[in-house]
């Protein structure tokens, strides 16, 4: 009797496949101004407003979220897009990092066209006149610039 020799070689990619569910668990976008340059600072006070004492006098910035608005207003896009790219990450075509960079990407794109966008409450005139622009959070693009993100490993 003739002997076959046989191999089995799986091609379902199962172990593959827990891996990568896993190693979605393992990471998260944070969105926003890292660090501790003047921007963090001017980004806090729009997004939340504040009042500003000076001797006897006060200056009120109001609140002009872009950030938490950005969220509420994109954040079922952002959850579709992410599972949109995630059957690729299933189909074992992109890795698990690459999904969460392309998010990242996404949302700073929004939260810096939000940045660009909006128009209210709208600058004081005195403000409008100091900076030549009525554009309430845009003066030189260093706040909209400083927008990134970055992919945490938990």
């Amino acid at each position: 009797m003739a002997k076959i020799n046989v191999k089995v070689t799986d091609n379902n990619n199962i172990a593959r496949l827990k891996d990568v569910l896993k190693e979605l668990k393992n990471y998260t976008v944070e969105v926003g101004i890292f660090g501790s340059d003047e921007y963090v600072m001017i980004a806090g006070v729009h997004e939340f407003g504040t009042t500003i004492r000076r001797g006897k006098g006060s200056i009120t910035i109001p609140e002009r979220s872009f950030l938490r608005t950005t969220f509420d207003e994109k954040n079922e896009e952002w959850v579709s897009f992410f599972k949109s790219q995630l059957k690729q990450v299933l189909a074992l075509k992109m890795d698990v990092q690459t999904l969460y960079k392309r998010l990242g990407t996404k949302m700073v794109a929004d939260i810096q066209e939000r940045i660009t966008d909006l128009d209210a409450p709208p600058n004081a005139p005195s403000t409008i006149a100091q900076k030549g622009s009525s554009n309430p959070l845009v003066d030189t693009g260093g706040l909209r610039m400083r927008i990134t993100y970055k992919v945490v490993r938990k």
